[in-house]
């Protein structure tokens, strides 16, 4: 589904950002990608949404090579993808509704039965149905994290590439947001995460990249933060 083959990325000034990175995803893993701030992270997810564009090397999303894409070609990419920002850009005098509909109408011909429908089911799926009158300003972050995330879904997606999402949430609701994230991936969405959340990344074992200057140094089927991590470090479900 994802192959990326010796991929590096040097910005201005030889800074190596990212060097010689190999790895495949298959559709429907979770896939954590770890490492501390400046490692990488954000970059490699960049790379696999366009964002930037690789140094060398290649980056395959299903019969897609990404770097051959034309700048006017790029959305038909980003339809394959859902993408969660660690700080998400709304619509600010825009309803909760609106902020998703908006996404659906973007990249599509559907009728306006049709954009109703899939904003709706999205919004139950996240837990917003509810709230989907409210202004973007009314909401908690992490009821705006979880419209961002529904913006993601509402395309339905192969792929939700997610940078930080729980970064600037208080634990209980970084963990309701990280349970939408595994709900999400049990419909069979690939999901591939950025996180410093130490804690989730050990209490629910899934295949962990991790990054070090640039370097992919551990990849790991149900892998921890650590190669050797706390067993305290845990959340009690």
């Amino acid at each position: 589904m994802i192959e990326a083959r010796k991929v590096s990325k040097i910005y201005k000034g030889k800074i190596h950002a990212l060097q010689n990175i190999n790895f495949s995803i298959k559709q429907g893993e979770f896939v954590y990608v770890i490492g501390a701030s400046g490692a990488g992270k954000s970059t490699l997810l960049k790379l696999l949404y366009r964002e930037e564009e690789q140094t060398s090397g290649r980056i395959k999303i299903g019969n897609t090579f990404v770097n051959r894409i034309n700048h006017k070609q790029l959305y038909l990419l980003r339809r394959q993808l859902g993408i969660v920002m660690q700080n998400d850009l709304f619509l600010s005098k825009r309803t909760v509704f609106e902020n998703v509909a908006v996404c659906v109408a973007a990249v599509s011909d559907a009728n306006d039965n049709e954009v109703m429908v899939r904003t709706n089911d999205v919004l139950d799926v996240v837990g917003m149905l509810n709230k989907s009158d409210r202004k973007i300003n009314e909401l908690s972050i992490g009821q705006q994290k979880r419209v961002a995330i529904a913006r993601a879904i509402v395309n339905y997606p192969a792929i939700v590439l997610a940078d930080e999402p729980t970064a600037n949430l208080d634990s209980k609701a970084a963990l309701e947001i990280m349970k939408l994230f595994f709900k999400i991936n049990s419909m069979g969405t690939t999901v591939i995460m950025a996180t410093h959340d130490s804690t989730m990344v050990n209490t629910v074992r899934e295949r962990v990249l991790e990054l070090s200057s640039g370097e992919l140094i551990r990849d790991e089927q149900g892998g921890g933060y650590t190669r050797y991590p706390d067993n305290k470090d845990v959340y009690i479900w």
